[in-house]
């Protein structure tokens, strides 16, 4: 791998989260990072990124090369990352397919790919297509929006640390090779921490969204203007719940107490915009399958009744269907009991 000072890296999907780890990663000249984009392509290509950060304060970040989602392999100078940032929505199978065939070309033995989405399992294809390469999870702690096109706001924090980093692959034995590569990583940023189980770690993040992820959707407001509306903070405990009971279920350690915690977090924090509420606002699909899908998933393998998170999800479902045939989403039925 090259030296760390001036490490390749290739964020993979720049939107807000994937922008800010890039820019991180390249604050102090120990990276070269370059940035694929989607819809912000011309305007980042232009004149990069502009941050302004309650954790890290204001920045920018100018990118080495940028690159347009689906042309990066047809690049003559596309080889050779170290380390290969997957920051974009995983929101069909057909998005987890056209990713392992465009970054094929790109990896090579020392390449490390770090997984920063929601979600759970968004690792396995890319474990089966790139068995000998290290593989991170990320977990994002904060809250971040893209509200115009290379303009970056960070407005709350969850926890202390922004990102978890840990390595990916329950059962896998894991190689002198890989705590190295994760820890230069984890070195290049003070708010970055390096974790033991980044499978137990994804899971609390997955209380956390399939509770609040998923009303603030449904509700068209942010956790703030939730608490607003005890009906609707009452299914969110009983979403955070249902969730962690399935994690149990599963043999994951997860804290006790960690349901109430869920709400806590949300109620000490400043209002949170949450990712699917973002899309759901802009009528873009949502991201569905790595949460809530996996949750409902999860639960039948393992016999745990999830009332709540199955009528949820059902209800999420319709509103994204809706949005793919570019229609008005129907209202949820406890819509009008929240307004009133």
């Amino acid at each position: 791998m090259a030296d760390m000072k001036r490490a390749e890296v290739l964020v993979y999907g720049a939107g807000a989260v994937g922008s800010i780890f890039g820019w991180r990663l390249a604050h102090r000249g120990q990276a070269r990072v370059s940035l694929v984009c989607r819809s912000n392509y011309e305007q980042v290509k232009a004149t990069g990124f502009t941050f302004q950060t309650q954790l890290w304060g204001n920045g920018l970040l100018i990118p080495h090369q940028v690159y347009k989602a689906g042309s990066i392999s047809d690049q003559p100078s596309h080889r050779g990352f170290d380390y290969i940032i997957l920051a974009n929505k995983i929101k069909t199978k057909e998005n987890s397919d056209s990713m392992v065939r465009e970054l094929t070309p790109l990896m090579h033995e020392g390449t490390t790919l770090v997984s920063a989405q929601n979600g759970m399992d968004n690792e396995t294809p890319f474990r089966d297509a790139f068995p000998r390469n290290t593989i991170l999870s990320a977990v994002c702690n904060f809250v971040c929006a893209q509200p115009r096109s290379g303009f970056v706001e960070q407005t709350a924090g969850i926890k202390p640390h922004a990102f978890h980093i840990g390595i990916h692959g329950q059962g896998k034995e894991v190689s002198p090779a890989d705590i190295t590569r994760r820890d230069l990583l984890v070195a290049m940023d003070s708010r970055f921490k390096a974790i033991d189980s980044a499978h137990d770690e994804r899971w609390q993040k997955l209380v956390f969204n399939s509770a609040w992820n998923s009303m603030t959707a449904l509700t068209g407001i942010n956790t703030r203007e939730l608490f607003a509306h005890p009906s609707a903070i009452e299914i969110v405990r009983h979403l955070a719940r249902e969730a962690y009971s399935v994690g149990i279920a599963s043999g994951v350690k997860l804290p006790a107490g960690l349901p109430e915690k869920t709400i806590e977090l949300a109620r000490t924090s400043g209002p949170i915009t949450t990712s699917t509420l973002q899309d759901a606002r802009k009528g873009r699909p949502l991201e569905l399958g790595p949460i809530f899908g996996y949750i409902v998933s999860q639960a039948a393998k393992v016999g745990v009744l999830i009332p709540y998170t199955t009528m949820v999800y059902d209800q999420l479902q319709q509103m994204n269907r809706a949005f793919l045939a570019q229609q008005p989403p129907p209202r949820p039925t406890f819509y009008e009991e929240l307004r009133a």
